[in-house]
């Protein structure tokens, strides 16, 4: 199994409000100051976590120095990505580009993970996981900010007989997620029920938009409530998707009353189950999108 990347936790922060696209943050990014957080850092070869208490300068992050491998552009990127996270998600997590891809496990027959950034990553995926799909959530922006060479990745999959999707949906956007669920769900339920292996389903870091489908198709298709959902998954892969976009795609998917009550209006535990008739309708309109 790929390595799981360093992640570190928030305990406080000064943060502004979400912007309305993603593609604006970089912009903003400096204008943020942390005061202090803990650092989790999870060992590149197996599931062991290690809290390291950190503290900040006036200037910024204390850090040790990487490897000069590791180019200033790399870092910079990294970092404007991990402050972004942190402001548009609340999400404590980060994502470590130059570690390479990462992923974990979650079912037998689903595997949640950053993104691939070669062909390597592909052969990969075949050999060692039985991947027979992959499904990218990220937009074309996504791709191109990090360098990755999708067409390539894309023909390495055909010549394996690996199908590759792509549903976008907006990073670090839940209404852009919300909105996109049922297809993205409706591509991997399609995918698990093929069963001729492994689904793979990223976005960049797999943090936010992959583990949000994962949940979901576990939420509608698996038998599971939503928090049951995102414990089993959170629980093998420390991430902060948006239970909110999800809770908000199963009331659009389970409601079909001109007249019924706006999410927006309904109590956070809204949708967080679903009676049987309601997940018979969800099932049904998600496999209604097949082909899509």
């Amino acid at each position: 199994m790929g390595a799981i990347s360093d992640t570190r936790l928030i305990s406080s922060s000064a943060l502004t409000s979400p912007l309305e696209n993603g593609a604006l943050f970089l912009s903003l990014l400096k204008k943020n100051k942390l005061s202090s957080f803990n650092l989790i850092r999870v060992s590149r070869n197996s599931f062991n976590y290690k809290r390291i208490s950190c503290k900040l300068s006036e200037s910024g992050i204390e850090m040790k120095p990487t490897s000069n491998e590791v180019s200033s552009s790399s870092k910079n990127k990294m970092e404007e990505y991990n402050i972004a996270m942190k402001r548009m998600m609340r999400n404590p997590y980060e994502y470590h580009h130059d570690l390479g891809m990462n992923y974990t496990l979650i079912t037998e027959t689903l595997i949640v993970g950053s993104q691939p950034q070669k062909v390597e990553d592909i052969d990969h995926l075949k050999q060692e996981q039985n991947v027979a799909y992959i499904l990218n959530l990220q937009q074309d922006g996504d791709i191109e900010y990090w360098g990755i060479d999708l067409q390539s990745i894309v023909n390495r999959c055909k010549e394996l007989g690996i199908r590759h999707m792509r549903r976008p949906a907006r990073d670090f956007d839940p209404d852009s997620l919300r909105s996109g669920l049922p297809k993205a769900v409706s591509s991997l339920e399609w995918a698990i029920s093929e069963g001729k292996g492994r689904a793979y389903v990223h976005c960049t870091a797999g943090l936010g938009r992959a583990p949000a489908v994962a949940i979901a198709y576990m939420f509608w298709f698996c038998g599971m409530d939503l928090n049951m959902a995102y414990s089993t998954l959170t629980s093998k892969r420390p991430c902060g998707p948006s239970k909110r976009a999800i809770r908000g795609a199963t009331h659009d998917l389970a409601k079909n009353d001109p007249l019924k009550e706006p999410f927006e209006s309904l109590p956070d535990y809204a949708f967080e189950n679903t009676a049987d008739w309601e997940r018979k309708l969800i099932q049904g309109r998600i496999r209604s999108l097949r082909g899509t």
